[in-house]
């Protein structure tokens, strides 16, 4: 399943690395994932998100409040990739969805997880065992054509041309984005003027979108710490004058709507 990312072909798994048949080498970390982006495939030394906010996202995430999607996701996943189907994290960052979809889901399906960040995989390859991990460019996977029943992208950058060379006719992407409402209540605090989302799946030529549907619910952020950990892990704090952000630091507890916009593509046979 997996690709040299140098030469292309296929690579086997050993003790202690992956290995093609042209020698091409890569070491299996101790978390147990494997490097598998090219130096020229990096926009920086250490891409993707920093220790500091991935490890602010595993233990908000740990508290629940994105629980609903969770258990969404496991649903989909059981409903549509078949026994023995292979699916892929897509952007895995902490691990947290794929944990919970490789234990709530009965089936023998074969997992894969990809992030830049080598800390986010490293995090997800220490929790699962279950799960084939490696960083790499999610717009340059090194997994064969048409090698996957599924994948999922939850609030990350995609590729049509990718998924549609990755997936199996028939198969099916599950993306996730930010509803209408997300996180509206915070947003009135920050801004001045609060705005809706606009609500947009993905344009996947090959592709017929067969689903799609809103998670939403409401739920008090209960400290101080959970507001400003969510906060940090939209693209509205990278975005927004500081100042603006320091609005949430007088609050210890806010009421929010939470609401992700999940459509499910199904490939032309």
């Amino acid at each position: 399943m997996l690709r040299c990312p140098k030469c292309a072909r296929p690579l086997v798994k050993e003790e202690k690395r992956y290995v093609c048949e042209d020698g091409h080498s890569y070491d299996i970390a101790k978390e147990g994932y494997v490097n598998l982006i090219l130096a020229n495939q990096k926009h920086s030394r250490n891409p993707g998100d920093n220790d500091e906010s991935l490890a602010a996202r595993r233990i908000f995430l740990s508290k629940g409040y994105y629980q609903p999607l969770a258990r969404h996701l496991a649903s989909l996943v059981n409903e549509l990739v078949p026994e023995k189907g292979s699916f892929l994290d897509r952007g895995c960052g902490t691990g947290y969805y794929l944990n919970w979809i490789i234990n709530h889901v009965d089936k023998e399906i074969e997992y894969y997880a990809v992030d830049i960040a080598r800390k986010g995989v490293a995090m997800t390859a220490k929790s699962n065992k279950n799960a084939t991990c490696f960083v790499g460019s999610v717009f340059h996977l090194p997994l064969g054509d048409e090698s996957l029943d599924g994948l999922m992208s939850v609030f990350t950058p995609y590729s049509g041309e990718e998924f549609a060379r990755l997936i199996k006719p028939g198969g099916y992407v599950i993306a996730v984005n930010p509803g209408k409402d997300h996180l509206y209540q915070m947003k009135s605090i920050v801004y001045d003027s609060a705005y809706v989302n606009e609500e947009k799946g993905y344009d996947l030529p090959g592709f017929t979108l067969i689903r799609q549907e809103n998670i939403r619910y409401e739920k008090t952020l209960e400290t101080r710490e959970d507001i400003d950990t969510l906060w940090r892990m939209t693209p509205y704090y990278h975005t927004t004058y500081s100042g603006n952000n320091d609005r949430l630091k007088q609050y210890d507890s806010i009421d929010t709507v939470i609401d992700f916009l999940v459509s499910v593509y199904r490939k032309e046979q």
